[in-house]
């Protein structure tokens, strides 16, 4: 008797427990070293349009602010109109960015996703979280984060193809 029973054991701690957590049944753990945010962006020749979609462990009702350019640094063009996009509760966000007046998107891009957390104004929620000033938000480590007049703010620049 107690053979079968040491038997069951080892068949349930080594056959069924890793085919389950191997299954994707296992809880998932998102949790990061840092705040992140990561984004794709899709410009399917529409000059008109580019879609991004992108995830992130900001906490929900955030508001992300999107700007596309038509190049990096001195002398590049903003080339969308304003865009806003919240963070749903999942930790994903979503966004149809239309031209500024007079512009034309077109291949090679740079899309950049900033979480700032004076602007757009931000829930208390979102503030008491990030802090009023973004001093949670993990400078100097976190790559993504940059500092301006005494604000953090988080900054992801993403190629549009």
């Amino acid at each position: 008797m107690r053979y079968v029973a040491w038997v069951s054991l080892f068949a349930l701690i080594f056959l069924v427990l890793p085919m389950t957590l191997a299954s994707g049944n296992a809880p998932q753990n998102r949790d990061a070293p840092t705040v992140y945010i990561v984004g794709k962006a899709d410009y399917d020749g529409d000059p008109f349009k580019v879609h991004l979609r992108g995830a992130t462990n900001l906490p929900p009702k955030s508001l992300l602010l999107i700007n596309v350019y038509d190049s990096i640094g001195e002398g590049s063009r903003h080339l969308s109109a304003k865009t806003v996009a919240p963070v749903s509760a999942d930790g994903f966000f979503e966004a149809t960015l239309a031209t500024a007046p007079g512009e034309k998107f077109r291949h090679n891009m740079v899309c950049n996703i900033l979480f700032m957390p004076k602007y757009p104004s931000q829930e208390a929620s979102v503030l008491a979280i990030v802090g009023s000033e973004g001093e949670n938000l993990g400078f100097p480590r976190n790559p993504q984060t940059e500092q301006h007049s005494e604000e953090y703010y988080l900054s992801e620049l993403i190629h549009v193809p």
